[in-house]
């Protein structure tokens, strides 16, 4: 089902569309690139235009030969193709000997001359110059051109336009350089649409703003061009009554209402960090859009975005998935993303990711040995434990344990990356690597993951932590097995069963579980 057609695809992003090339005018402007390494001469030497030559042009000038009636589908392409090159290049004339009196484009009115004898064709420019004058040889003109030609060339260009000291060369028009453009080409096969001054602003706010991730770009792009999969689009292509909303059965279940006059939509916007009030806004998208980019700061354009893709996502779940919509997790995913953004996106350890440090040992060099190993424990009954250990230079520095209440297996190792991040700062480290047996915690930390991932009730201490690494840029944390912090999980077994806190010095004494 297509909800957007090819052409508006095709269209450069800036005017509406996604950027991508046809692949017809790619096909073209490969053939461009073709004729232009044929007719210039830069591949003079390569034996695919030797060959080319021999076959085809051995009595025949290139710019003005017909296309033959049995020949290569290639070499038809490419004859054909000579229409879209012709009138965009053009020979400027040095000392004459490579450019065609007749058969090449070295002025506007060389196609008059497409019936010239074949002993015209051989001709090249300084052939018809009087050597000792430096005029146009008249006879060998009329001769080979005819009276009216000679006349005709004679009164264009009265002086030869000829340069001793340069050689001939093709030139490409549209580039400034002269050389053969790829991306020219395609512009001129494809000509980009006019700007539409009302939409303009929309797609460089949505296509520049800083922050946000791809897919809620296109997820904003969609939306535009009323492409967001709800189910009255597929009713409209299907030809079909539109259904009323599945949320509140109130409205069309288009996309609009869906993420903004919906009832349970319009509670989200609410609660939401930029407080919006939809029933102020208007009820087509463009319009609603431009309004929105006119008074919102490109920060706060940043947390609608996200807003509107956590709203979605979520919606998305209620219906296909039967998970009712929670207002405050539509927020916190939403706050989770820009605070991300805020802090450097996806990437917050570029420091560390600049050093190319390969492995736990070259890691611990470079970081003088500092290195907090963390664990937790969660029970179906409702009891936690978590636990931490602080390691400098191989040699056990601090240990701490707790327990307390959490709500999943991740919302634990969140607990215990915190207290981990704390203690790092009680001891005064100004850069360490953490070492646990959560993958999520690993990738998230590190920025290798989106907050989608993680459960939204750890999200308030995993920005916490975020917000203390802010502060300090030179930390890794590494996933490893759970062989390797085998004295963190008992410590944090032995604090989730006898409902412990404690932090010690030296190796504890406690019995293993």
């Amino acid at each position: 089902m297509r909800l957007v057609t090819w052409e508006t695809i095709t269209t450069p992003k800036f005017h509406g569309g996604l950027g991508l090339r046809d692949a017809t005018v790619l096909n073209r402007a490969m053939i461009m690139k073709t004729i232009w390494r044929i007719a210039s001469g830069v591949n003079d030497e390569g034996l695919w235009v030797q060959v080319l030559k021999a076959k085809y042009l051995s009595r025949a000038n290139f710019w003005l030969a017909s296309v033959p009636a049995r020949c290569s589908k290639y070499w038809r392409a490419i004859l054909l193709g000579r229409q879209d090159l012709h009138q965009h290049v053009r020979w400027i004339i040095g000392d004459g000997t490579k450019c065609s009196l007749v058969g090449a484009p070295w002025h506007h009115f060389w196609l008059k001359f497409k019936q010239a004898t074949a002993a015209a064709l051989k001709l090249t420019i300084a052939d018809c110059i009087d050597q000792q004058t430096g005029e146009w040889n008249s006879s060998l003109l009329i001769s080979a051109l005819g009276f009216h030609a000679a006349l005709f060339i004679a009164c264009v260009h009265p002086i030869p336009p000829i340069h001793p000291h340069r050689t001939d060369r093709l030139i490409f028009t549209p580039t400034n350089s002269g050389s053969f453009s790829f991306k020219g080409a395609c512009n001129l096969i494809q000509s980009s649409p006019q700007p539409n001054p009302t939409s303009s602003a929309i797609w460089k706010l949505i296509w520049k703003c800083q922050g946000i991730l791809p897919r809620i770009r296109l997820f904003l792009w969609k939306l535009t061009h009323d492409a967001v999969p709800v189910k009255s689009v597929f009713a409209r292509h299907l030809r079909t009554a539109a259904p009323p909303c599945e949320i509140c059965g109130l409205g069309s279940d288009d996309a609009i209402h869906s993420l903004f006059f919906c009832p349970k939509a319009e509670q989200s916007w609410l609660n939401s960090s930029i407080g919006l009030r939809v029933h102020a806004l208007p009820v087509h998208i463009i319009p609603l859009l431009k309004l929105l980019s006119e008074q919102l700061t490109q920060h706060d354009f940043l947390r609608f975005a996200n807003h509107l893709w956590a709203l979605w996502k979520a919606r998305s779940k209620e219906v296909y998935e039967g998970k009712r919509i929670n207002v405050q997790q539509v927020s916190s995913l939403a706050n989770s993303y820009t605070f991300l953004a805020d802090v450097g996106g996806y990437g917050l350890n570029t420091r560390l990711r600049q050093m190319q440090v390969q492995n736990h040992h070259e890691m611990s060099i470079c970081l003088q040995g500092n290195i907090c190993r963390l664990d937790g424990s969660f029970h179906n009954n409702g009891t936690t434990g978590w636990a931490y250990t602080l390691f400098q230079d191989e040699q056990l520095l601090q240990y701490g344990l707790e327990s307390g209440e959490a709500m999943s297996p991740l919302h634990v190792e969140a607990l215990a990356m915190l207290a981990a991040t704390k203690a790092v700062y009680t001891v005064g480290w100004s850069s360490a690597i953490f070492l646990t047996d959560c993958q999520v915690l690993a990738n998230v930390i590190n920025g290798d993951s989106t907050p989608e991932s993680v459960d939204w009730k750890a999200y308030r201490d995993l920005l916490d932590i975020l917000v203390t690494f802010r502060q300090q840029l030179l930390f890794k944390c590494y996933f490893v097995p759970r062989a390797r912090l085998q004295m963190e999980h008992h410590l944090a077994n032995h604090a989730r069963i006898n409902n412990l806190t404690a932090v010690g010095f030296s190796f504890p004494t406690f019995p293993p579980i």
